[in-house]
């Protein structure tokens, strides 16, 4: 018995979903539409990255793929780890599909002793419709960097690598390793390391870094042969010097006192005999690094260097020193560790220097002098080394500004200078982290502060209100955060906190606080813990401990402190 055509369709559609039923056409003549079967659709074909490790013989190595496809609609980058203990082939676990890029590198070192050094070949390309296998790694004998702390005293000291051109930059670096806790001062080890040849600044610029400052006491570390250099052996060669010392320029004896600052304490531990300088020392300043100092000698015209040993302070005379300035030398500044400026109240200019950054010798700069006011007796740098500012005491009483050029050291007049000032301006500081410069006018009659606001451009504006009429007669400066002003007068210092937003001053509780006979140069060092004071008339420097909460001072057990005959200037470093 055949079976008719209508009789097959009506069972096919029996069979079928209800929703297919109507598309089968039972009863009657006509078409019978075709059966389809969903087929799915075959899998994308994918592929692993792998290759061989020859000479490993520590644990700990880790290596990693960073994977980027341009696969439709969503393009994905993504990253896989390894971890390899042992020689021989290897494959990363994660498959990609083709087409995609790979990159792998050596995210952890071996861990082992003697240390290891695993490099990589054939380490990037496109997978193509085929397993990769000839990435090779080879480890062999492995560098480690390291060196000496001395001068630590306090508690969180942390060192790391970092890959980056300059060692002090506050960019966000490229860390390399594990950060590594310090506690003691002696040697040290990082535990990254480096290939049999690695030249340092040229090969990729790494560099041992302060990550953490040490606390309780605050001390400010810094770093010297920062910069990693690999030549067949192991890099012991970083150094890192916690130790902050103190100088002061004797006017009459014509010395420079050096003294070690106890961190805890704050007391001046003298650093052997008082180095020689030229006629009437008048000024001292410290380049940032602690390795040069400069002495402005205001009756033999020059400027008297020395380099520090940054492990106990003591001062060895430069070669060549002294240098020539012009008339009356009486004021010194910094730009950075690069440039020196020199205010000279005799012939009205500022000299400019260079600084041989291994020898510390100074060269003229060209040109090597610039005119300013009458007498000019204080010279300070904004702190973003853009502007100079010199405050002229000798008659014509205003402030000179100058901006600076950070390649050549060269100085330029800033629109609408000199600035009217108080009578006699003889010192500078800034205050609000450069917002505002204040001006110590010691004036024939009353003394006051000049304050300004500083413009974009290192203009001057005085401040509503300005020149404020408050007791002062020599030197002023802001503790590091700008905060807080502080000046000598007489046998005592004052005191005053900063509004951030207007500039104003206000005396602070407790001010003024007794000092010595005559004071003079009043500085706090970096760290923010200790204030002194160069009292010209008793031969002696005073200490106090400074609250940056509050901005009070408390004298230091011994204090005062000897010094020389007349100590006219001082310097915390």
């Amino acid at each position: 018995m055949r079976t008719s055509v209508h009789s097959t369709a009506r069972f096919v559609c029996l069979a079928a979903s209800m929703a297919a039923f109507t598309a089968c056409g039972g009863g009657g003549s006509g078409a019978v539409a075709p059966v389809s079967t969903p087929v799915s659709p075959p899998a994308s074909a994918t592929y692993t990255v792998g290759g061989t490790v020859t000479g490993l013989s520590g644990a700990g190595l880790v290596l990693e793929v960073f994977y980027t496809n341009n696969l439709r609609p969503t393009p994905s980058s993504f990253v896989d780890d390894l971890p390899v203990s042992a020689t021989g082939t290897f494959t990363f676990g994660r498959p990609v599909a083709g087409d995609t890029t790979y990159s792998v590198n050596v995210e952890v070192q071996p861990r082992s002793s003697p240390a290891q050094y695993c490099s990589l070949a054939n380490s990037s390309g496109k997978v193509a419709a085929a397993n990769v296998t000839n990435v090779s790694v080879t480890c062999g004998a492995g560098y480690s960097v390291g060196g000496t702390v001395s001068g630590l005293v306090g508690s969180g000291l942390v060192l790391q690598i970092e890959n980056t051109q300059i060692p002090n930059d506050r960019s966000d670096p490229d860390h390399i390793g594990s950060p590594l806790p310090v506690k003691t001062n002696g040697s040290f080890t990082l535990d990254s390391v480096y290939p049999a040849i690695y030249p340092g600044m040229s090969g990729g610029g790494d560099f041992v870094k302060v990550t953490e400052q040490p606390s309780s006491p605050t001390q400010r570390c810094l770093i010297e042969n920062a910069g990693i250099s690999i030549q067949g052996a192991n890099d012991t060669r970083v150094a890192v010097y916690c130790s902050e010392f103190a100088y002061v320029a004797n006017a009459v004896d014509s010395t420079l006192s050096a003294y070690l600052v106890d961190a805890i304490s704050g007391a001046l531990l003298s650093v052997g005999a008082p180095s020689a300088t030229g006629k009437s020392p008048s000024a001292v300043v410290g380049t940032y690094d602690r390795k040069f100092m400069y002495v402005a000698n205001e009756g033999s015209n020059d400027i008297s260097a020395f380099a520090v040993d940054v492990e106990t302070g003591a001062l060895t005379a430069v070669t060549g020193s002294p240098f020539a300035s012009s008339t009356g030398p009486r004021a010194l500044t910094l730009i950075g560790d690069s440039f020196l400026y020199v205010a000279n109240t005799g012939s009205n200019t500022i000299s400019a220097f260079a600084i041989n950054a291994t020898t510390g010798a100074l060269t003229p700069l060209s040109p090597a002098t610039y005119a300013t006011g009458q007498g000019p007796s204080s010279l300070t740098v904004d702190p973003t080394d853009s502007f100079l500012y010199v405050a002229n005491d000798g008659g014509s009483n205003d402030i000179s500004a100058f901006a600076l050029d950070g390649a050549d050291g060269g100085l330029t007049p800033v629109a609408g200078s000199p600035f009217a000032a108080g009578g006699s301006p003889l010192s500078l500081a800034f205050g609000a982290s450069g917002k505002f410069l204040y001006s110590a006018n010691a004036g024939a009659m009353n003394s006051s502060v000049s304050g300004f606001s500083v413009g974009a451009d290192g203009s001057l504006t005085a401040l509503n209100g300005s020149p404020f009429t408050l007791a002062m007669s020599n030197s002023i400066a802001t503790d590091p955060t700008g905060s807080y002003l502080y000046g000598t007068t007489g046998t005592a210092i004052v005191g005053y906190s900063i509004d951030v937003t207007t500039g104003s001053l206000k005396s602070l509780p407790g001010f003024p606080v007794v000092s010595g006979a005559n004071s003079r140069s009043v500085a706090l060092d970096p760290a923010s813990q200790f204030l002194y004071v160069a009292n010209n008339g008793s031969g002696n420097v005073s200490g106090f401990r400074f609250d940056p909460t509050t901005g009070g001072l408390t004298p230091l057990v011994g204090s005062p402190f000897a010094a020389g005959n007349s100590p006219d200037s001082l310097a915390i470093l």
